[in-house]
C-alpha cells in the first residue's frame, strides 16, 4: 500500500501532537505537516500537496470550512477530513458543499479517524455514524426553501466576514489579505446586502447564530 501523507490543521498544538500520536504509528500513514489555522493550511497544501487533511473547522483568521473549499480549488488531489467537536448541521452540510471528503467527530474513537483517513484516502467518502444519522434526518425534512447563508457568499466573503467577526479593523483585515482598505469596505457592503443587515452588531450575532463564525 502506498503511503498515504496527511497534514494536520488544528489551532491547538496538544491536539495536534495527540493526532500525531495516532496516526503515525500506523503503517501506510505519514504526518508530513501542520498548520495552526486555516491559511496556513492552504499554504502547506500548495506546497506539500499531501493526500489527506485532517481539517478543524473553528480556527483563528481563516476557518476550516473556507479552508477546505480553497484547497479543493487549488489542490483537487488532496482530500479533505473534517474534524469537529460539534454534531452540527450547519457545519456537515456547508464542509460537503465545499468539497470534504468526510466529517469525523473530535470525541470519536481513535481506530475510527484511522478508519476515515484510509477511506478518503482511497476516493470514497466517510462520516461518522453519528453524522449519518444526522445527514439522514436532514434529507428527511429538508425544505426547498431553506438558504443557509454560507451559499449566499463568495469565499472572499467569508474570509471578510471572519475578521469582522474577530474584531479585526478594515486596515489589520487589508493587510492579513493583501488588499486595499476600500476593497474590504466594499466586500463588507457586500455582505450586509446579500445577508439584508446593516450594522455590524446585528452581522455578528447572526454568523454566530447561524454557524458562520464560532465564537
Amino acid at each position: 500500500m502506498e503511503t498515504i501523507d496527511v497534514l494536520i490543521a488544528d489551532d491547538h498544538k496538544m491536539f495536534r501532537e495527540g493526532l500525531e500520536a495516532v496516526l503515525e504509528p500506523e503503517s501506510g500513514i505519514c504526518i508530513v505537516g501542520e498548520a495552526e489555522n486555516g491559511a496556513r493550511a492552504v499554504e502547506k497544501c500548495v506546497r506539500l500537496n499531501p493526500d489527506v487533511v485532517l481539517m478543524d473547522i473553528a480556527m483563528p483568521e481563516m476557518n476550516g470550512l473556507i479552508a477546505c473549499s480553497l484547497i479543493r480549488k487549488r489542490c483537487p488531489g488532496t482530500r479533505v477530513l473534517m474534524l469537529s467537536m460539534h454534531l452540527k448541521e450547519t457545519y456537515v452540510l456547508e464542509a460537503l458543499k465545499g468539497g470534504a471528503s468526510g466529517y469525523v467527530l473530535k470525541d470519536d474513537a481513535a481506530d475510527e479517524l484511522v478508519l476515515a483517513v484510509c477511506t478518503i484516502a482511497e476516493g470514497e467518502r466517510y462520516l461518522s455514524p453519528r453524522i449519518v444519522t444526522l445527514v439522514v434526518e436532514r434529507l428527511l425534512s429538508v425544505n426547498p426553501e431553506s438558504n443557509p447563508l454560507f451559499g449566499l457568499l463568495s469565499d472572499r466573503e467569508q474570509e471578510i466576514l471572519q475578521h469582522l467577526c474577530e474584531g479585526k479593523s478594515t486596515r489589520e483585515t487589508a493587510e492579513r489579505l493583501v488588499i486595499s482598505p476600500r476593497t474590504v469596505e466594499n466586500h463588507r457592503a457586500n455582505i450586509m446586502e446579500k445577508l439584508g443587515i446593516h450594522d455590524v452588531p446585528t452581522l455578528v450575532k447572526t454568523s454566530i447564530e447561524a454557524g458562520l463564525i464560532e465564537v
